[in-house]
């Protein structure tokens, strides 16, 4: 599904800026009602990854969309966009909270087959709120016609970086066992094949120029990608240890994640408050050193014995770098290019979010097998925890340059 998602997103940032961001957001809701009403219905497992396959390709529009949204009507009214993504990061960050808990009651009352139902009322009340309350596009004289359009989403673009991804992800993954050095030159190979496309590409799938041209753009793309990585880590990571490591039940280690969203929920109102009087900059340099101290005490101070009050300590640090990183990605986002480039652009930084999150997959893999020894439970935490925390630290130095390089540039530096 994530990567499916990470090939969505550039696709559905280009279809917004051709077709209108409205009506892009409407279709990728379309395809995902079809994914959620045929979902319960798939004869066998192979068909139910290619249903999530569908769902991740539909969901992937929704936040391309709405960037491009909240951009051009705050345009259009000539006011801040901070405020709007405030509320969609709040919005993401509940999502995130409530998700894991509701799932699990939806599949304990109605089965594997409630998470797909329980989407139909979520469906039914997206479509009326974008339906009824959304300007509509406005209109476009030189829209091209959909077969037009579909042939320049640049499929060969598409397939090189999906081979790449996969060809990637699958030697990391069998890295810890056998290193299948084939797949790490099919990689570099449709590595340099992509971005050589890409180049040269006359409408390319993910714009390298526009990269190359917008440097900040390219920053925040791998600060998005680092912070989604450390994000899932901990999202798939801590639940596993709750269990493995420290020996606790299902409902009390689903608990205990609630700190991380909730405050993070709780962080992200405060970055949105706090953005009307510092930079983006300072809001990510706050944001990163939570990560930092977080993950240092997820390597150096939990172990199987630590008291439930710790965790939950570590749970709210972990939760502060959710909403001030978000936050501060998002407004870097909006400010390092055009608002005419504004799909595009959310289409890349969404894709390389979900390239972080499959990273995340093979660090925490790493991490597993580095705890599957004998008494090495905390062993796997410690990895973790580095990885986190050097993570935030990599992030503090880069913010801090930043934020120095940006008083040397201006007389009166917010």
């Amino acid at each position: 599904m994530y990567i499916a998602a990470a090939v969505g997103a550039p696709v559905a940032g280009r279809l917004c800026d051709v077709f209108g961001a409205r009506r892009v957001y409407l279709w990728g809701l379309a395809i995902v009602a079809v994914a959620t009403l045929a979902g319960p219905f798939m004869p066998s497992t192979g068909w139910l990854i290619a249903d999530r396959v569908l769902l991740g390709l539909g969901s992937s529009a929704q936040f391309p969309a709405a960037m491009a949204l909240v951009r051009r009507i705050a345009a259009e009214r000539k006011a801040a966009p901070a405020s709007a993504l405030g509320v969609i990061a709040v919005c993401g960050q509940t999502s995130a909270a409530l998700g894991p808990a509701l799932g699990g009651l939806v599949v304990a009352g109605m089965g594997w087959q409630g998470i797909f139902w329980i989407n139909v009322p979520l469906l039914l009340n997206s479509v009326w709120w974008v339906w009824s309350t959304v300007p509509p596009d406005p209109p476009r004289t030189d829209r091209p016609g959909i077969a037009r359009t579909l042939r320049e989403l640049d499929p060969l673009g598409v397939l090189l970086f999906v081979a790449t991804l996969v060809s990637m992800l699958v030697f990391l993954i069998e890295l810890p066992g056998r290193a299948l050095w084939p797949l790490l030159v099919v990689t570099i190979a449709a590595a340099g094949a992509f971005v050589l496309r890409e180049w040269y590409a006359r409408t390319p799938f993910v714009d390298v120029r526009l990269l190359v041209g917008y440097p900040a753009l390219s920053l925040t793309c791998l600060r998005g990608m680092a912070t989604f990585t450390a994000f899932y880590c901990v999202f798939y990571g801590m639940p596993v240890w709750f269990e493995a490591g420290r020996g606790l039940g299902p409902l009390v280690s689903g608990l205990l994640m609630f700190p991380v969203f909730g405050v993070g929920v709780l962080g992200t109102m405060a970055a949105t408050r706090l953005s009307k009087r510092l930079s983006p900059r300072w809001l990510l340099l706050i944001g990163s050193t939570a990560l930092l101290v977080a993950g240092a005490m997820m390597a150096g101070v939990l172990d199987a014995e630590s008291p439930i009050w710790l965790l939950v300590l570590v749970g709210v640090l972990l939760g502060i770098p959710n909403g001030f990183n978000n936050l501060g990605n998002q407004l870097s986002l909006h400010e390092s290019v055009p608002t005419s480039h504004a799909g595009s652009i959310s289409g890349v930084y969404r894709t390389a979010q979900f390239v972080g999150a499959n990273f995340s997959a093979v660090i925490v893999a790493f991490t597993m097998d580095a705890g599957s020894g004998d008494g090495a439970t905390g062993l796997s935490l410690t990895a973790l925890g580095l990885v986190v925390g050097g993570t935030g630290c990599a992030l503090c130095i880069g913010n801090v340059v930043a934020l120095g390089l940006g008083r040397l540039r201006s007389p009166n530096p917010v």
